[in-house]
């Protein structure tokens, strides 16, 4: 089983043998040293209305968005 990590930077991805919500790392297309989100919480992102979303949303790095997601209640992180 392998899972999917999506650069905040670029959108990139990484895969790893394990499942955690981040990872942090340099990422080997933009070599930017940050972020890397979980595939879902990334696919949680684009569900979200567009009425309830910053002007700027669109130029936010991918963790930005997700950690404004969080502030403004649009989506939840439960455990498993």
């Amino acid at each position: 089983m392998t899972e999917t990590y999506v650069c905040a930077n670029c959108g990139a991805t990484a895969t790893r043998s394990f499942g955690v919500r981040s990872i942090i790392r340099t990422c080997d297309d933009c070599g930017e040293n940050g972020r890397f989100l979980h595939r879902s919480l990334v696919d949680s992102l684009s569900s979200l209305p567009d009425d309830e979303l910053p002007e700027n949303w669109e130029s936010m790095a991918l963790d930005d968005r997700f950690e404004e997601a969080l502030k403004r209640g649009l989506i939840e992180i439960t455990r498993s």
